[in-house]
């Protein structure tokens, strides 16, 4: 019992700091914005954001455990996620895309293992979550329905965030062994499941074969020729 308990507050210390992470770059984006609505639509987004990680703040509080030490062991792997951005629009774009449905898909795994009380604040979250996923679900599309070759860098730069995320912990030997905590909490098999099928199932809605890049018909006739 103890071990659970240790587990789901390495879990939302984890998640509590990901939500930092989220309203920061929430922030930044509306700061960046090119447009009136675009700033309008992250600074809602980035409240909201920051709403989560006060909920999170406070459920780690109810069990007793302290804020900072629950979040630390995954600032730096975090941290490092977060601070790479490739300079690249569509990777950017594909990023927020995917990240937003890792998010979705792990807190829809998590309201399972929880008490009620913050399975009914998970629901909250997700709900505003879905409604990020489906802004950063447009822009992608509207970017690759305007560039020809979009859907076969997309599906490298897919390919390029699931390495860095496994690279991210970048904190020595230990640091990946902080997230087996997700596993320690039950059903990991779902958990695993859910987010390697979120992945496939959020590129193929997309066009985007997650298994290989497509090759596009001006790069095969130059091959050919």
């Amino acid at each position: 019992m103890g071990d659970t308990r240790t587990a789901m507050i390495q879990v939302l210390g984890a998640i509590a700091y990901g939500e930092w992470k989220a309203y920061e770059g929430a922030r930044a984006r509306a700061t960046e914005a090119d447009s009136e609505e675009e700033r309008a639509a992250y600074k809602k987004i980035a409240a909201e954001e920051l709403r989560h990680h006060k909920g999170f703040a406070r459920r780690l509080e109810a069990m007793g455990a302290d804020l900072e030490r629950a979040m630390a062991p995954y600032k730096g792997a975090l941290d490092t996620f977060h601070s790479t951005p490739s300079g690249d629009p569509l990777d950017e774009a594909v990023g927020a895309y995917l990240g937003e449905g890792v998010a979705d898909d792990l807190l829809e795994w998590l309201r399972k293992r929880v008490d009620s009380e913050t399975a009914e604040f998970i629901d909250s979250v997700i709900a505003d979550e879905e409604e990020h996923e489906a802004l950063a679900t447009e822009k992608l599309r509207a970017m690759l329905d305007s560039d020809p070759d979009g859907r076969a860098r997309a599906a490298r730069a897919a390919r390029k965030m699931v390495t860095r995320m496994l690279g991210s912990s970048g904190g020595g030997a230990t640091q990946p062994l902080r997230f087996l905590a997700f596993l320690r909490i039950g059903a990991p098999h779902e958990l695993m499941w859910a987010l390697t099928t979120g992945y496939v199932r959020r590129l193929r809605a997309l066009g985007i074969d997650p298994f290989r890049v497509p090759i596009s018909l001006p790069v095969l006739r130059a091959r050919a020729a």
